[in-house]
């Protein structure tokens, strides 16, 4: 294959696409995402263009409170940010965007920084696949029972059914020769 025909097959799935999402620009600060609100917070160089955020979104962004595009080589790439204090990694929430920005994007690369008013957050409860409903961390009501658990085996001279019997060697080795009796 030459580079002509992968260029070919480029164009060819290009204009067969599909977005996965109905974005329209409101104006030059909202954009609506299946008809939630999002708000342009950066935009570096100016440099949001709506036809690449359409061919890269994809619905699951829906659920980050923040969104972040950068440029690298002509391509637009997402990473989807959570809100400060929520029960994401450090390197997923709000404050790590400018360090994510730092390490990860080209330097000098534009970027865009979008806003999400309405995340769509999951529910509290996991989702058991298993039984088909959701379930929390607290044991169903059960209360908690200590147990002692200890991995140590009684002395062999005090266990049950076990005989012991030393050598009467001549050398510095002495052994202990042990026989289960049932």
């Amino acid at each position: 294959m030459d580079r002509k025909s992968i260029e070919e097959l480029v164009e060819e799935k290009n204009s067969n696409y599909k977005p996965l999402a109905n974005i329209k620009l409101e104006d030059e600060k909202t954009i609506l995402i299946n008809g939630h609100k999002y708000e342009i917070i950066s935009n570096r160089n100016n440099c949001f263009n709506i036809d690449d955020f359409t061919a890269s979104y994809n619905p699951i962004f829906s659920r980050y409170s923040f969104i972040v595009g950068d440029y690298g080589y002509g391509v637009l790439r997402l990473k989807g940010f959570s809100d400060d204090g929520s029960n994401t990694p450090l390197q997923n929430q709000f404050m790590a965007i400018q360090d994510y920005l730092y390490e990860y994007a080209n330097m000098g690369a534009d970027y865009f920084v979008l806003h999400n008013l309405e995340v769509k957050t999951k529910p509290n409860g996991s989702f058991n696949k298993r039984r088909g409903r959701r379930s929390s961390n607290k044991n169903n009501g059960h209360a908690f029972i200590k147990e002692k658990v200890t991995n140590e085996k009684p002395r062999v001279d005090k266990r049950e059914h076990v005989t012991v019997t030393q050598s009467k060697g001549h050398g510095k080795r002495h052994f202990t020769i042990k026989q289960r009796t049932d």
